[in-house]
């Protein structure tokens, strides 16, 4: 029977055989695969057009800054209009503004405000998809399997990200950004597909929430009424800050630090990649036992180590390690962040508290800005430097003062 099943392979085809679960798996892989390709795209486009790893942080910046309004309207429509629609809405929105970049990117003289403008609009659809994503993944497959099944699908989209990373620094390489613009937006069209042949289970039609803005609200109010949420939100913001800037530095880091070209950023990304299909299949296999706040603290510590000594590596091959290792902690980060968050909360509010996750990586904006204002006047090595050491300095407090984390589960 299915429920019996007990081996490593036999658990995650036990997931696929449940119905809905193939078509998400799918589209969350192609979504990724294109978010990916986008943003190496953006982020060699603007540093070759401006060399200021500041203002290429302000790119990687605009991704991730509409969480903050958006998020908790994503999280309350999460809990109240069906999943679905809303991922494949989101794929759409985001197809529709990498399109738009291809065409402007191709004109030499094209605003850089505009462009900017434009990713805004493609985080938009990214923070729609972060809300419904994870919690859709909960209705089709059950609570009892719900850590395992978010693992698997981050394992899906890490693994993607590897090609769409290395895919565009060649096509970067030797065909400039606009094909890859395209190839992000043929992803995000199949995305929108698979998402849209999903059905949602009976028993999410049957509890639509009843006013859309007092969901919205009560999905800021998780913050103060449950602590460990609070919490939780709280290391993100911090985390997202001084950890997930890695990716705005790393066009710098390839330039001035390994001086090498796109073919490298795509290589480093690419790595980084493959580092989170590592890590988040050695979390399929703890998310269903064991202590995974302790598992959380140790990936924050860890994550701190590879961000302060990548920043002093100038060998290609220790900064691939290295890069696969940030990659690692990165995706098990967030992928312990949707399962812990959905642990704290009732089911009726999942979505509400990814919506408020959603706002705290609103907040990741700040570190690209202040990471990149470093690089450019002091050094990369000291943007590096600065990140980890934040990092370190937070799983050690919190090690020593959170226990209600330290003995979370999923």
């Amino acid at each position: 029977m299915l429920g019996q099943v007990a081996s490593p392979l036999g658990r995650i085809r036990e997931l696929f055989a449940l119905p809905g679960y193939r078509p998400l798996w799918f589209g969350a892989v192609m979504f990724a695969f294109g978010a990916w390709t986008e943003r190496v795209a953006i982020g060699w486009y603007v540093f070759d057009k401006t060399d200021s790893a500041f203002i290429t942080a302000m790119a990687s910046a605009a991704f991730i800054a509409p969480g903050l309004i958006v998020g908790p309207i994503a999280g309350a429509l999460s809990d109240s209009v069906p999943r679905p629609r809303i991922l494949a809405s989101a794929a759409a929105l985001k197809m529709t503004a990498v399109l738009c970049i291809a065409v402007f990117a191709r004109n030499p003289e094209a605003s850089l405000p505009l462009i900017l403008g434009l990713v805004l609009l493609s985080g938009v659809g990214l923070s729609l998809n972060i809300s419904s994503l994870h919690t859709l993944s909960g209705d089709l497959v059950g609570s009892a399997r719900r850590a395992r099944a978010i693992s698997v699908v981050s394992t899906g989209q890490r693994a993607v990200s590897a090609v769409g990373a290395l895919g565009a620094g060649a096509l970067i390489s030797e065909f400039g950004a606009t094909p890859s613009f395209l190839l992000a937006a043929t992803a995000m069209l199949g995305a929108s597909l698979s998402y849209r042949s999903i059905s949602e289970p009976a028993v999410r039609r049957t509890a639509r929430a009843s006013a859309f803005l007092a969901d919205t609200l009560s999905g800021l109010k998780l913050v103060t009424r449950v602590p460990l949420v609070a919490l939780l939100l709280a290391l993100t913001v911090i985390i997202e800050v001084f950890g997930f800037a890695f990716m705005a530095l790393f066009p710098a880091l390839v330039d001035r630090i390994l001086e090498m070209d796109a073919g490298g950023l795509g290589a480093l990304t690419g790595a980084a990649s493959v580092g989170g299909v590592i890590g988040t299949l050695l979390l399929a296999s703890l998310s269903d036992r064991g202590r995974l706040g302790v598992v959380f603290l140790v990936v924050i510590a860890a994550f701190g180590a590879a961000m302060l000594t990548i920043g002093l590596s100038q060998w290609f091959v220790v900064s691939l390690f290295l890069a696969a290792g940030i990659g690692c902690c990165a995706a098990m980060f967030d992928a312990l962040q949707w399962i812990l968050l959905q642990a704290g909360v009732d089911d009726a509010l999942r979505g509400r508290a990814l919506g408020a996750w959603n706002v705290a990586i609103g907040f990741g904006w700040l570190g690209p800005l202040i990471l990149g204002a470093i690089a450019d006047a002091v050094s990369v090595t000291a943007a590096f430097a600065v990140a980890g050491t934040v990092l370190l300095a937070t799983a050690a407090v919190v090690s020593l003062g959170a226990r209600q984390l330290r003995t979370l589960s999923s």
